[in-house]
């Protein structure tokens, strides 16, 4: 029996609206990937198959335990679990401390039960995961990627035979990926991974394509996918313009056969005016014109309305599966300016290595760097210094002395916190930006997939990627070309929406910083500069 079975699953949203339908997925295969456009409903699909949501129609079953790694923000951040807290050693930690202060209690002993090695065991997983030394650490003050590390360690050492695992590699660096890759690799059990990440598809054995029209299943991994879908949209296009030709032939030939029905109507006219027929005779072939014209003109009309039914039905197809665009601002030709000087400068956190940066006005710089570095923390203290640089003094680490910042800087974080849940969409951007005009907005968020009505969409009620793209416009349209401090933007976009974004930001005429662990996503951005940081030790 296959590891779960969802058999014709159906989602109605509160609005009555399907968000999909007649989906069946049959999870054989050890690794399966599970790919769609963002706000297509993969997450909702995925709460169905944990039983957190019910369907509307339909049906799951599940054989063994399910374990779900979300990507949604970790409760952990506003916590104050350890690091021990959370792998459920504390306990045992401090129980071993005490013994090896002196102290012979026996509830000591009963908590260790014999597991001496658990500190052994517990900082080979800190070395392991790339974790701070400590267990006593904060979960919070983990870097994102580190932080998902110490989850998704926790769910592979669970007792899970199933695993649902909700872009699981973002916020990683490549050590994080490659240790994600062996885990996958060992797991006993049957996975399903929704995701984005185009290195990690290529791991699986087979991928789910959700979109707007249903759920198909394509066999192999990412490239494999991606050649037969190539092929499907080629198919497509053709079969799209050949309906459109057909449709203007049929067109032609209905205005041949009513202009021809009118120079015959015009000679039964000329002929009845010179009777040189009987009447009898022209009523007879008047008839007959009449009764083939109409007929001729009701199989032109039957073609027409088929043809135009299928063209509407590939076209429908191709809407599904064609690529958006995302758009950002346009501005004219930049002064060759200094936008941002770094001179020996120290981060707070993370590295403790002088930064050395000179970056112009157009120029795009790709900050590099593991896990836990500080890339995020240098971001935000290049946008502190930019926004309150009064606040600042000559002792704090973030000191004007070794930072210079000679344009307004705009920081796009993990977490979407620019964003107003409570508002619209259109509200959010227009709020934002002040001089963008409402049909300008409307027209950038057609281009990432909301026309007419669904721009009054609330904030909250967005997907991860919808909101990111949300977020990029807003920032990205602003007057005086604002330094973009973009720290992983292509975390929770789908992969259409990532080539958009990297074809955009090539295309951008201010200057940047990028912050992404995407191998595939960085590689098609021309930067003038790239910064490593690396991890003290």
């Amino acid at each position: 029996m296959p590891a779960l079975i969802a058999h014709q699953l159906a989602f109605q949203l509160d609005t009555g609206e399907w968000l999909f339908q007649h989906i069946n997925i049959s999870l054989n295969d050890d690794l399966t990937g599970l790919i769609g456009r963002n706000g297509v409903g993969k997450s909702v699909l995925l709460s169905l198959l944990l039983g957190k949501l019910t369907p509307t129609k339909g049906s799951v079953s599940c054989q063994g335990q399910v374990g779900h790694y979300s990507q949604q923000p970790s409760e952990l951040l506003g916590g104050t679990q350890t690091v021990a807290d959370f792998l459920g050693v504390s306990d045992k930690l401090a129980a071993i401390n005490a013994v090896e202060q002196g102290r012979c209690d026996a509830q000591y002993f009963d908590i260790i039960a014999d597991d001496w090695e658990v500190a052994t065991r517990t900082q080979q997983v800190l070395v392991d995961l790339g974790l701070p030394d400590s267990p006593d650490v904060l979960c919070r003050d983990l870097s994102g990627g580190q932080l998902a590390l110490l989850q998704l360690h926790k769910l592979f050492q669970s007792q899970a035979d199933t695993l649902l695992l909700d872009e699981p590699s973002n916020h990683l660096d490549a050590r994080g990926r490659q240790w994600l890759f062996s885990q996958l690799r060992q797991f006993a059990g049957k996975v399903l991974i929704v995701s984005h990440d185009r290195a990690l598809l290529r791991h699986v054995a087979g991928i789910y394509h959700l979109t707007s029209l249903g759920m198909q299943y394509y066999q192999g991994n990412y490239d494999d996918f991606f050649s037969q879908h190539t092929l499907k949209e080629n198919a497509l296009d053709r079969q799209i313009t050949q309906l459109k030709s057909e449709q203007k032939k049929i067109e032609r030939q209905q205005q041949a056969s009513k202009e021809k029905a009118q120079q015959r109507k015009a000679q039964g006219v000329r002929l009845r005016k010179s009777g040189s027929q009987p009447k009898i005779l022209l009523d007879a072939m008047k008839n007959k014109a009449e009764q083939s014209q109409s007929a001729a003109a009701i199989n032109q009309q039957n073609q027409l309305r088929r043809n135009q039914q299928k063209l509407s039905n590939l076209q429908q197809q191709q809407e599904a599966i064609k690529p958006r665009h995302l758009h950002l601002a346009e501005f004219g030709e930049a002064k060759k300016s200094t936008v941002l000087r770094l001179e020996g400068y120290k981060l707070p956190y993370g590295s403790k290595e002088p930064i050395d940066l000179l970056l112009m006005q157009s120029e795009r710089c790709y900050l590099t760097g593991g896990n836990g570095c500080g890339k995020s923390t240098l971001l935000k203290g290049i946008h502190q210094q930019a926004t309150k640089p009064a606040t600042l003094n000559a002792s704090s680490p973030l000191s004007s002395t070794r930072m210079s910042t000679h344009v307004m800087t705009e920081y796009l974080d993990q977490h979407f916190s620019l964003l107003n849940s409570d508002s619209t969409m259109l509200d959010c951007l227009m709020e934002y930006c002040k001089r963008l005009s409402e049909s300008d907005a409307r027209t950038l968020l057609a281009g990432i997939g909301f026309r007419r009505g669904s721009v009054y969409r609330q904030v909250t009620h967005l997907s991860g990627g919808e909101k990111m793209k949300l977020a990029i416009l807003m920032v990205s349209h602003l007057p005086d070309q604002p330094l973009l401090l973009l720290d992983e933007p292509d975390n929770h976009l789908d992969i259409d929406a990532k080539l958009q974004l990297a074809r955009a930001l090539n295309q951008y005429r201010g200057a940047f910083i990028l912050v992404s662990h995407d191998e595939d996503f960085a590689g098609a951005i021309q930067f003038d500069r790239q910064l490593s940081i690396y991890v003290s030790q």
